[in-house]
């Protein structure tokens, strides 16, 4: 995987464990994801995705201003055999 530490990013993509924005230009590995990375990584819009995170179906966290889906969440979910997200599956996060 490779990464890259920068101080003031074009967009921000994800934060390592220590809160330094870090672009992925593999985004299978990131711990988190904008929205509009992730909108692209499934094939929806960011508006879609927007609505999904204000209904609680996918996980998100709120990382300083943005608000960032949580992959490291999904993989988890995933590994564990979930195979749907619905509304209100992480309405309380």
């Amino acid at each position: 995987m490779t990464t890259q530490h920068l101080e003031q990013p074009p967009f921000d993509v994800s934060f390592d464990l220590d809160g330094k924005r870090v672009v992925y230009l593999d985004c299978r590995n990131a711990l988190f994801c904008s929205m509009e990375i992730f909108a692209a990584m499934v094939g929806v819009t960011s508006d879609t995705v927007k609505g999904w995170i204000q209904m609680g179906t996918v996980p998100s966290i709120k990382m300083g201003r943005p608000r960032l889906v949580n992959l490291a969440q999904i993989r988890t979910d995933l590994s564990r055999g979930k195979t749907i997200f619905a509304q209100g599956d992480y309405a309380d996060e």
